[in-house]
C-alpha cells in the first residue's frame, strides 16, 4: 500500500472509531442493543487497526515505543468490546464504565512516546503533536475526574483529547506523514 493512501485510510479509521464507539454504546440500552454490541465491537477492529498502521511506521524510529502503542491499542480494543458487551449483557449503561476508563487512559499514556517519536524524525508538524500531548494529558484528567464523581468536569477534560484526533485524522487525509512540516522533503 502506497504511504499516501496508508495515512488516508488511517485518517478515514480516526474518524470512523468516534461514530462506531458513540452510536454504539448509545445503543446498548435500547431495543437496538445488538447493533450497538455490533458497533462497539466493529470500534475495536478499528482502534485495533490503527494501532497496528501506526506502529508499522512508527517501528523504524523506535521499535519500543511503536510496540508499546500498538499493545496500548490493543488493550484498548479489548477493553471497549468487554465493556460494551457487559453493558449489552447487564443492560445497565455504567456496567463497563471502568473498562472505558482503563482504556481511555492506556490510550493517552501509550500515545504520549508515540508523538514524541514522530515529532522527533519529523513525520509530524509541532502544533500538531503539541496539541496532541495537551489533548491526552486532558483526556487522562478528564478520565480521572469523571472516575471520582466529577463527570461534567471530565467530559469537559475530555475534548482536547478529542478535538486532536479529528484534526490528526484530517490532518492525515489531506497532508499524511512526512508532510505540513517545517522540513518537507
Amino acid at each position: 500500500m502506497n504511504t499516501k493512501l496508508r495515512d488516508r485510510s488511517l485518517g478515514l479509521l480516526f474518524l470512523a472509531a468516534f461514530p462506531l464507539y458513540g452510536v454504539g454504546s448509545s445503543l446498548l440500552v435500547t431495543e437496538s442493543a445488538t447493533l450497538g454490541l455490533v458497533l462497539v465491537l466493529t470500534n475495536s477492529l478499528v482502534v485495533a487497526a490503527i494501532g497496528r498502521i501506526l506502529q508499522s511506521i512508527a517501528a523504524p524510529y523506535g521499535r519500543a515505543i511503536a510496540n508499546s502503542y500498538l499493545v496500548a491499542r490493543l488493550v484498548e480494543a479489548l477493553l471497549l468490546g468487554v465493556s460494551g458487551y457487559l453493558v449489552y449483557k447487564a443492560g445497565m449503561a455504567d456496567s463497563g464504565s471502568l473498562y472505558y476508563r482503563i482504556a481511555m487512559i492506556g490510550l493517552g499514556i501509550g500515545s504520549l512516546p508515540l508523538l514524541a517519536v514522530l515529532t522527533r524524525v519529523e513525520q509530524m508538524p509541532s502544533w500538531l503533536v503539541r496539541f496532541g500531548i495537551v489533548g491526552y494529558l486532558a483526556l487522562i484528567c478528564g478520565i480521572a475526574a469523571d472516575g471520582f464523581g466529577s463527570v461534567d468536569f471530565g467530559l469537559f477534560l475530555m475534548i482536547p483529547g478529542a478535538l486532536f484526533e479529528v484534526t490528526f485524522a484530517f490532518w492525515l487525509i489531506i497532508y499524511g506523514f512526512g508532510c505540513g512540516t517545517l522540513h518537507e522533503t
